[in-house]
């Protein structure tokens, strides 16, 4: 997952969509359908590696938030 492919997502985008732009999430939520996280990890030049997150929440087929955590 790339910072270019997290700046594609925009509030609006179906669910297809967002598959088609970030792949199929790994960690779907069971508790809740409306919530995808993807988690990801970079590597700086000084190769310190950081995981982040990126949790997309969607009311219906419509995505309505996009949080990235550190």
């Amino acid at each position: 997952m790339t910072d270019e492919m997290i700046n594609q997502l925009q509030p609006g985008l179906t669910r297809e969509q967002v598959i088609y732009v970030m792949g199929t999430p790994l960690t779907p939520s069971s508790l809740d359908q409306n919530r995808w996280d993807y988690i990801y990890w970079s590597k700086d030049s000084r190769d310190n590696v950081t995981q982040q997150t990126v949790s997309l929440y969607f009311d219906g087929n419509d995505l309505k938030q996009i949080k990235k955590k550190p």
